[in-house]
Formats: C-alpha cells, sequence, structure tokens
C-alpha cells in the first residue's frame, strides 16, 4: 500500500495538525506493515502558484508544447503522477481565514488537469479520473467549526470535499482538532483529536 502524506502547517513542532496525523500515520503503518509513505511537507518546499506558462501548457497539447512549456509543466505532472499512484491520501491542514493555506490552494491547482484528473463524456459530462483512493483529512481549526454559530464559515472542508469528489474521490475520512483557541476547547482539542484516531476503523 502506497500512502501519499501532505502536510501543510508551518508551525512543525507545535502543530496540532501535525501532531494528529503523525498519530494516524502511526495507527496505518501497525495496520498495514508494508505501507510506502511519500511526505510532501508543502510548508517547507511550496509549489509556485500557477502562472501564465504553465496555464498555457496545460491548454496545450504534449506533443505541440515548446520546450518551455514542456519544462514548466513537468512539476504538475510529477504531483498527478504521486497522486494516481497513491492508495491513499493523507491531508495534514490548519484552516487560515476560514479556507485553505495558499500552499495547499496551489497542489490543488496542479493536480486537477483536464485529461489527467478529470475528463468530460461526448455528451460533455464531467467525470473523474481518479477513483478507487481512500482520503484522510485532518484539519485543526482556533474555532469550533463542527457545530455551533461558525459552522457556516468553514469554507476549508467544502472545499476539500467538493474538490476530491470533482476529481472522482469520494471516499473522505475528516478528523476535527476543532477549537484549538477558543476559550471552552482549547485544552480538549488536540486530545479529543487524538482519541478519534484511536476509534477509527483502519
Amino acid at each position: 500500500m502506497k500512502l501519499l502524506h501532505l502536510t501543510i502547517s508551518p508551525n512543525i513542532e507545535g502543530s496540532s495538525s501535525r501532531k494528529v496525523s503523525a498519530r494516524l500515520l502511526v495507527r496505518l503503518k501497525s495496520r498495514f506493515p508494508q505501507l510506502q509513505e511519500t511526505l510532501l511537507d508543502l510548508s517547507q518546499q511550496p509549489l509556485p502558484h500557477l502562472d501564465e506558462l504553465t496555464t498555457g501548457a496545460f491548454l496545450t497539447q504534449p506533443a505541440q508544447r515548446t520546450p518551455a512549456q514542456q519544462q514548466a509543466v513537468q512539476l504538475s505532472d510529477n504531483m498527478v503522477d504521486m497522486l494516481l499512484d497513491c492508495d491513499v491520501l493523507l491531508l495534514s491542514s490548519p484552516i487560515w481565514n476560514l479556507g485553505l493555506p495558499s500552499v495547499l490552494k496551489a497542489w490543488f491547482d496542479h493536480i486537477t488537469r483536464a485529461g489527467r484528473t478529470f475528463g468530460f463524456t461526448e455528451r460533455g459530462t464531467k467525470v473523474g479520473l481518479v477513483p478507487n483512493k481512500k482520503v484522510y483529512l485532518v484539519v485543526s481549526s482556533g474555532s469550533v467549526f463542527s457545530s455551533g454559530p461558525f459552522v457556516q464559515d468553514d469554507h476549508f472542508t467544502l472545499y476539500i470535499r467538493t474538490a476530491l469528489a470533482y476529481i472522482g474521490i469520494t471516499d473522505l475520512t475528516v478528523i476535527r482538532v476543532d477549537g484549538t483557541h477558543d476559550p471552552s476547547s482549547r485544552e480538549t482539542a488536540l486530545p479529543a483529536a487524538l482519541q478519534a484516531v484511536e476509534r477509527l476503523e483502519l
């Protein structure tokens, strides 16, 4: 089994999302001893945001790309290849300002590719081309988004679910580290998330 592990938080030692994903990884390796992890730490090696050259390369048939376009698209192709090659995807990220950190959005921009991760039928219906992937999402937030007055403000989880479904991935398990800065939950947010990991049926 191959696992692609994306970590996002720049808080290397103190990140609650990193701590919970690390515990989940321990459980997965115990359950699947042959598991092979590929780590992408996007806080340490951020992907470039899409520019005119890269988007132009996306829209050009591979055989017709210029040398500059071929070079520009190579990183995106590598990201897509890594996604297609994995069996399990583990995403570990904080919510920033109600949504995605830009480095994670950049990853989605690189892997959401017409002809590679999604396509269209003859009738124009869109179809995802990345089936049979299991995704674990570990998401931390300063406020509580799973219940209460801020539920509608969680654009992060909605985006992740929608973007994955767009390319054909629907098997998503969410583990929340919910309310790390809320006075009513900051002492229990991390322990509760770690307990949720222990309860998962892998």
